[in-house]
């Protein structure tokens, strides 16, 4: 067999399926009334689970943590739109005006917007404080992890990252492992470390497991 018509194979098919796609998904998009995948909705959602679950083992004011769970990515894209780099505190001063309106205490206030403008960063070089904070940080950072954290950095993908082939999202996965370690070695609470240490496991199992179906026959182009 000619040893380049896989190649020519593959842009032939490429290009005759590229315009389908695209208009698949549009088509798919135009015709609901929800969005495809709510990844901020989801996101938030399963931080405030889990931060209501590490905060019930530390002295952490739960109400504090519950509100700033809520909250924490509210000037996010996808809510708000403004730059990840800034999103803790812009999204402070819009928890700040909510909170303010559903009549919270002025004390529960400064200790809410102080935990989201300290969630942000994917590492931390010590412990944050108030406990809240770290509570609040944990949370955040440890759903990057396991099956959960693949299954939304997939499908959060196809919107950030259009057109990557399953083989580009299992090296990019491969890639962010070093950073999930790092992210454990930050993890203080007793059930935070729990969580995370299982959910790394099972994060670098299902990212093997993607990557040795996927490479498979790739070893020789």
């Amino acid at each position: 067999m000619n040893p380049n018509i896989e190649k020519k194979l593959k842009q032939i098919v490429e290009t005759s399926t590229k315009k389908t796609a695209i208009e698949e998904w549009r088509t798919a998009a135009e015709k609901q009334r929800v969005p495809l995948y709510n990844y901020r909705l989801d996101h938030i959602e399963e931080v405030v689970d889990l931060a209501k679950e590490i905060a019930s083992g530390t002295e952490a004011n739960m109400e504090v943590v519950v509100l700033a769970a809520w909250l924490h990515d509210l000037a996010k894209p996808g809510i708000g739109g403004i730059s990840a780099q800034h999103h803790g505190i812009a999204s402070a001063e819009l928890a700040e005006e909510i909170l303010t309106e559903e009549k919270v205490s002025p004390e529960i206030i400064n200790q809410v917007t102080d935990v989201i403008r300290k969630h942000v960063g994917l590492t931390i070089s010590e412990p944050l404080k108030p406990i809240e904070a770290q509570v609040l940080w944990e949370a955040d950072k440890i759903l990057k992890l396991g099956m959960v954290g693949l299954i939304q950095g997939i499908l959060n993908g196809v919107r950030l990252f259009p057109g990557r082939s399953l083989f580009e999202m299992g090296n990019n996965l491969l890639e962010f492992l070093p950073l999930a370690s790092d992210i454990v070695k930050c993890i203080v609470t007793e059930r935070g470390r729990e969580v995370a240490e299982e959910r790394l496991n099972t994060f670098k199992e299902l990212t093997k497991s993607l990557q040795n179906e996927i490479n498979l026959g790739k070893q020789g182009e």
